[in-house]
């Protein structure tokens, strides 16, 4: 006769030890494109905050846009025992890879600023901005200003600084274009100029140089791209090209680069950003990764934040001891 006794108990030992984790036993990876950004600098230590808050432990490495070492990294935190990973991809074609390998290991992902999906399509769960919505509310403030202050009788043109490899970034600019036409009916798409650029502050300034000089009619520029580094660019740009800051028109996303920008008191034509605490895009991440780890909870689809607009007015009455350390 089989010793059922035995069997029960030893099932309930497997249950034990298969069951979920507790919070010190949770190691959780996170894996960013570009480290040494205010962006992401801000975003890793409020991953590391709130995975030390719940008791788990924290791992980090910043890939510097190198596909490649994304790869060996996710390999490298899988072997070491990670228990769920957070990743910010350097390039979206990464994420069919990055998401099969986590879902080989049998560890949860989550995107993290950069949506990606699974090779059949699907989202992998994402934290951080609606790219899209975003986009129009740096469109709407474009066009705002643009009517307060007249521009309908300059000879103006508008240029989108474009990260093409990037879909979130492509989202955000078609986003501002959309709303901007929509609140300036009369200005002609045909005096949109697309640039690409590579995501960095000193290559925005090169791209801008280039359109500047291959346009020397033009008196005023709007300009808008995904992050602040495309935006602040441009405005210096057209600031080393002798252009007066009330000739220049761009407003930035995400607020990494408000205290250059504003924090001197010069006016540029860095008009504004949206702020978008990516603290909270870390701690967002983490918790939702712990708590699917520890108590079985599912992922949730996406986690949006809401964009708070800074200009030269309330930055120093309202942001700069808050962002500026």
């Amino acid at each position: 006769m089989r010793d059922f006794k035995g069997l029960t108990a030893l099932a309930l030992v497997l249950a034990a030890a298969t069951g979920p984790a507790a919070a010190e036993d949770i190691k959780i990876g996170f894996i960013n494109k570009m480290g040494d950004h205010p962006w992401f600098v801000a975003e890793v230590a409020g991953a590391k905050e709130k995975a030390e808050e719940l008791g788990a432990s924290f791992v980090s490495q910043d890939v510097q846009f190198d596909a490649n070492l994304t790869v060996t990294t996710l390999d490298t935190m899988i072997g070491d025992g990670v228990k769920g990973i957070a990743i910010v991809v350097p390039d979206k074609a990464l994420g069919p890879v990055v998401a099969a390998k986590a879902k080989e290991a049998g560890i949860p992902l989550i995107a993290v600023d950069d949506d990606i999906t699974f090779e059949d399509g699907t989202p992998v769960p994402y934290v951080g901005m609606n790219a899209k919505n975003i986009g129009l509310k740096v469109g709407e403030q474009l066009a705002a200003i643009y009517n307060s202050e007249g521009w309908a009788d300059k000879n103006v043109k508008v240029v989108s600084i474009e990260d093409r490899k990037a879909d979130t970034c492509m989202q955000r600019n078609m986003g501002a274009e959309e709303a901007f036409l929509a609140g300036v009916p009369g200005f002609d798409p045909a005096n949109i100029i697309r640039v690409a650029y590579d995501n960095t502050m000193v290559n925005s300034i090169d791209v801008m140089t280039t359109t500047l000089t291959g346009n020397p009619e033009v008196t005023n520029w709007v300009f808008y791209s995904c992050n602040d580094d495309g935006v602040l660019g441009a405005a210096r740009a057209m600031e080393n090209a002798g252009y007066t800051a009330d000739q220049g028109l761009g407003i930035g996303i995400d607020g990494s680069r408000a205290c250059d920008a504003f924090g001197g008191g010069t006016p540029s034509g860095f008009r504004g950003t949206m702020w978008l605490n990516s603290a909270n895009h870390g701690r967002d991440a983490v918790a939702a990764l712990v708590a699917s780890i520890k108590d079985g909870t599912a992922l949730p689809q996406a986690t949006y934040s809401d964009p708070e607009f800074i200009n030269a007015e309330n930055f120093e009455t309202t942001y700069k001891a808050k962002l500026c350390k």
